[in-house]
C-alpha cells in the first residue's frame, strides 16, 4: 500500500497529497521532523541507519528522522515516531525550529527539529537501526570534521547548523 504525505510550498503550506515514491522521485517539498536526544550527561543519541535503507544506508542519523503523515502535524509525527522507532513514551521535546532541508538531490523538506531529554531504555527499530550510541559533544563535533560522509546529508547539516557551523539548512 502506497504511503502519503502532503507537499507543502515555500512557506510550508499544504498544497496537496502525493505518494512517498512519487515525491522522493520528483524532488516535491514535504514536512518531516528531526529530534536530537541527549541524556543527562549532555551526550548525544548517534544511530546508524540500517543497510537496507532507501536513502542514505550505514550512515549516521539525528537521533530520529521521520517523515510527517498526512494530515500530521510536527509534534505528532515527533511523538508517533519516538514510539514507534525507539519505544519512549511521553518525551518531553523542545523545538528548535523549523527549517528547509535538502536531504538529496530529489528529497527536500521542511523540517521541525526538536532537542529531548532522555535517560531511560532505547529499543530502536533492528530494521531502521544497526548499532545507536550516545556520543559526547566533542566526539560528533571530531566525526564531523573526519567522517563528514558518514552522516546521512540531514543530519550532518542539522549538526553544523546545531552546533554553529556553516550549513545549508534555512531557517522558515
Amino acid at each position: 500500500m502506497a504511503e502519503y504525505m502532503d507537499v507543502v510550498d515555500e512557506r510550508n503550506r499544504v498544497q496537496y497529497r502525493e505518494t512517498r515514491e512519487t515525491i522522493h522521485k520528483t524532488g516535491l517539498l514535504h514536512r518531516g521532523i528531526h529530534i536530537l536526544i541527549f541524556n543527562s550527561d549532555g551526550q548525544i543519541l548517534l544511530p546508524f541507519r540500517s543497510s537496507s535503507k532507501d536513502s542514505s544506508p550505514n550512515c549516521y542519523d539525528t537521533s530520529l528522522s521521520e517523515h510527517c503523515n498526512v494530515g500530521e502535524t510536527y509534534d505528532e509525527a515527533a511523538h508517533r515516531g519516538l514510539k514507534e522507532e525507539l519505544k519512549i513514551d511521553n518525551p518531553t521535546l523542545k523545538q528548535i525550529g523549523v527549517f528547509k532541508i535538502d536531504c538529496g538531490p530529489t528529497d527536500k523538506m521542511i523540517s521541525a527539529v526538536y532537542e529531548c531529554l532522555h535517560d531511560g531504555e532505547i529499543h530502536p527499530n533492528k530494521d531502521e537501526i544497526t548499532d545507536i550510541k550516545f556520543k559526547t559533544i566533542q566526539e560528533v563535533k571530531e566525526m564531523l570534521r573526519t567522517k563528514i560522509d558518514r552522516f546521512a546529508p540531514w543530519t550532518r547539516e542539522i549538526l553544523k547548523h546545531y552546533f554553529h557551523q556553516p550549513s545549508t539548512i534555512q531557517s522558515i
